[in-house]
């Protein structure tokens, strides 16, 4: 709930603060004391509009604190969905704004600058504010299907019906990114088919352009390598003094000499050894020098295959490997968008058969609706006799949209949706005989609104759903007599909810649990507007004020008060006592 407001430097407000309690807080004050004031001050820190027009005369700036109670484990819930950190210890949410005289705005939560839109948010969470066209929840399309389901108790239908679109929704958007896919698919399945056809043709082997490189070097220079190979030869094996002779020559001195086992035994076997290599080496040289020919067709076919090779590296990868690696994941993706129909026409069949169940509990839930709307229309009706509004007509209409794209319902129409539904809920009324019945956005005053709101609070016995209501001029064309069955309401919803509620009529403000009055004085020239809280007895000299004057009056107040303490079963307020 709403545990401190602080207001400064708005219009006649200097500077004031006021503490909140629970259940029902008033707020009396003569004319121009600046009531209403607090309520535009309170939007404005809820990211209400920032008018500059609201400052103070001569101040350079405008800011508004609001302090709340976050101990309810449901709101906290809210907050942390809306991202917004909750103080464990504390359990407090501090809200600040301010804007300066040229424009500027500053927007505060707990100490943090956010986005004015962070602030929305939380006081839409927060604070329900009825009249002046402040947040007017009872306005939005939204809060009236809920409202309704309320009223009817169709929580769970709704749900469900929540559950079957998201899963319906969820499945469109796969088949969605399916059908993308294999639309993109499509376009490149020939680029795929080329490109893998392009490589398996080629058949490129791993290493192999290093291998030709090889071979082509060797083909280059075919005439040098087979001349050289055959003077090899010559030296080798072939010329008069050739190596192989020269060596088995001194192979033989060395064998003949006295103790040469015993002292060129390892000479013996090394030259032994080179010997044989000699002839490995020769007949290889002349294996190489017969072997090696000029091939111009074997070349320019390795040119050709290198140049192959490149340009499948330019495209596809700098290796060989790397090419066939490409190679493999295009087949794969063909191989998906062979597959990829079958998906689609699965998720087709899944999505028809969530559609239809959604279609179909989404149907029950708005038989239901139609069935419920006749009943809360008159029994909000009835609420707004009682609260000053006996002309006016309550109408409650449950419509359906016809859709190509909508949900297939069991009539056999499709019907567009939310995840609420297939169903359009607004709330008509008509204030006046021979008038049309139309939206309340387009019909009600500020002071109608908010007891439209209280009627229906009363008629659902429950809250908007915020931790704190504000009604401003409810009173507004009511007198005495609906005021205290006003002020009786008032209490009653703030049994479930904080209310805030500033009033001009005294049977309203007997109701009070906490009452403040907001005054306003002269001084140096400057008006000054600040609020306070009452005691008992403040209460009846407020309350005896708004009567009129004199002994009569007096009693009258001091009657008033104890007849609401009665029916409220607290004790009668009477002589001096705390601050309410």
């Amino acid at each position: 709930m709403l545990a401190e407001l602080t207001v400064r430097n708005l219009a006649v407000i200097e500077e004031t603060r006021l503490a909140f309690g629970p259940g029902l807080n008033v707020i009396t004050g003569e004319t121009g004391a600046g009531k209403s004031l607090l309520v535009d001050a309170l939007a404005f820190v809820l990211g209400g509009a920032a008018d500059r027009g609201m400052m103070r005369h001569g101040a350079d700036s405008m800011g508004v604190e609001a302090v709340f109670d976050m101990s309810e484990p449901h709101v906290q819930q809210a907050l942390v969905e809306l991202g917004v950190e909750v103080d464990e210890e504390d359990e407090v949410a501090v809200l600040y704004r301010e804007v300066h005289k040229e424009g500027r705005t500053v927007s505060r939560l707990n100490g943090r600058a956010v986005p004015v839109s962070m602030l929305r948010a939380v006081g839409g969470v927060m604070v329900d504010i009825h009249g002046q066209g402040s947040h007017l929840s009872l306005l939005d399309p939204r809060f009236q299907m809920r409202v309704l389901d309320d009223f009817c108790v169709l929580g769970e239908q709704r749900s469900a019906v929540e559950r079957a679109v998201a899963e319906a929704r969820r499945l469109q958007s796969e088949l969605d990114d399916a059908e993308e896919a294999i639309r993109d698919a499509e376009q490149r399945r020939d680029l795929l088919a080329f490109q893998v056809d392009e490589i398996e043709t080629a058949a490129p082997l791993d290493g192999e352009e290093e291998a030709l490189l090889r071979e082509r070097h060797v083909l280059e220079h075919a005439e040098s390598v087979r001349d050289a190979c055959a003077a090899a030869w010559d030296a080798l094996s072939e010329g008069d003094r050739n190596a192989a002779d020269l060596a088995a020559e001194a192979l033989d001195h060395l064998r003949r000499a006295p103790g040469a086992a015993e002292a060129l035994g390892a000479q013996v076997e090394a030259l032994e050894s080179a010997v044989a290599q000699l002839g490995d080496v020769a007949r290889e040289v002349r294996r190489l020098a017969e072997s090696v020919e000029s091939d111009p067709a074997r070349l320019a076919e390795i040119e050709e295959r290198v140049e192959l090779l490149r340009r499948l590296k330019r495209k596809y990868g700098g290796s060989e490997s790397a090419v066939l690696a490409f190679a493999d994941d295009a087949r794969a993706q063909l191989e998906r968008i062979e597959t990829a129909g079958e998906r689609r026409e699965e998720l087709k069949r899944a999505l028809d058969q969530a559609s239809g169940r959604a279609g179909a509990l989404a149907y029950q839930l708005s038989e239901a609706r139609q069935q419920a709307a006749a009943a809360l229309g008159e029994a909000v009706a009835a609420e707004l006799r009682e609260v000053g509004l006996e002309r006016a007509s309550f109408d409650i209409a449950v419509e359906r949209d016809e859709a190509e794209d909508g949900l297939p319902a069991p009539d056999g129409r499709r019907y567009a949706f939310s995840p609420g539904g297939i169903d359009r809920v607004t709330f008509a009324a008509r204030t006046n005989p021979g008038e049309e019945s139309r939206p309340l956005a387009k019909v009600a005053s500020g002071g109608e609104t908010s007891r439209m709101m209280l009627a229906l609070n009363s008629a659902l016995q429950t809250a908007s759903g915020a931790p704190s209501v504000v009604f401003d001029e409810i009173d507004a064309g009511i007198g005495s007599r609906a005021g205290e069955v006003v002020g009786r309401k008032l209490w009653a919803v703030g049994r479930r909810a904080q209310v805030l509620c500033v009033t001009h009529l005294p049977q309203i403000a007997a109701w009070a649990d906490t009452h403040f009055r907001v005054g306003k004085a002269v001084q140096d020239g400057r008006t000054y507007s600040g609020a306070e809280p009452l005691s008992d007895r403040g209460r009846a000299e407020e309350i005896a004020g708004m009567l009129g004057a004199g002994a009569t009056v007096a009693r009258a107040a001091q009657e008033m008060l104890a007849r609401a303490a009665k029916e409220k079963g607290v004790p009668s307020p009477g002589g001096e006592g705390n601050a309410l």
